[in-house]
């Protein structure tokens, strides 16, 4: 039982949240994955640098993600979906006129945590009507949850909030399965020249 009985009518339930995001499991997951491993890539003392200010690691992942999944999404009209626009730097898009989706990390509740105090974000997770977004799609998150170490994603989820908290979230991963799938296919790295020579080109 929905600890919201209100959104009950107003927004899409679990079950058929599930059945319209289902065919795209693979790709949402995919989107975290390659944006984890493009973190990976930085040079182990880059990341070190940036690790010293807490909020730069999952900011950097989660840049990845919308350009991943701007990638992965756009051009796939035939399939019904349709790029939102509206929400500055973030790419999300209507699986259905009834579901809209946006990449964003999650806490460890499930929920995206409004750390930029944006009023448009506010009003975005308070559900509220935004000029240019279909006021009739429940909007859904997909993010990751990082494992209790903060080293590696834990798993991947869709996610429903009103303002902060939590309406309901699945996995989307199989990691309630006791284990990650296969992983689907990441975007490859771009190619780069040998360590050794960038060495050589840094200034004395």
């Amino acid at each position: 039982m929905t600890l919201f009985p209100f959104l009950a009518e107003e927004f899409i339930g679990e079950p058929e949240a599930r059945a319209i995001t289902r065919p795209y499991w693979s790709d949402l997951t995919a989107i975290w994955q390659s944006s984890w491993e493009a973190w990976k890539r930085i040079d182990e003392r880059d990341r070190a640098r940036l690790a010293e200010t807490p909020w730069a690691p999952p900011v950097t992942v989660n840049a990845f993600a919308q350009s991943f999944a701007r990638e992965r999404f756009l051009g796939r009209e035939d399939e019904g979906l349709e790029e939102c626009t509206v929400i500055p730097n973030v790419f999300a898009f209507y699986a259905t006129p009834r579901v809209l989706l946006r990449f964003n990390n999650l806490s460890k509740d499930f929920v995206v945590r409004n750390t930029d105090s944006s009023d448009l974000k506010d009003a975005y997770f308070r559900q509220e009507p935004i000029p240019g977004i279909n006021s009739g799609a429940t909007r859904l998150t997909v993010g990751y949850v990082l494992n209790e170490a903060k080293t590696e994603i834990g798993c991947v989820a869709i996610s429903l909030q009103y303002a902060e908290a939590r309406v309901y979230y699945f996995l989307i991963d199989k990691s309630d399965e006791g284990a990650l799938p296969i992983p689907a296919a990441t975007v490859p790295p771009i190619s780069m020249p040998p360590i050794e020579s960038l060495q050589k080109k840094r200034p004395r």
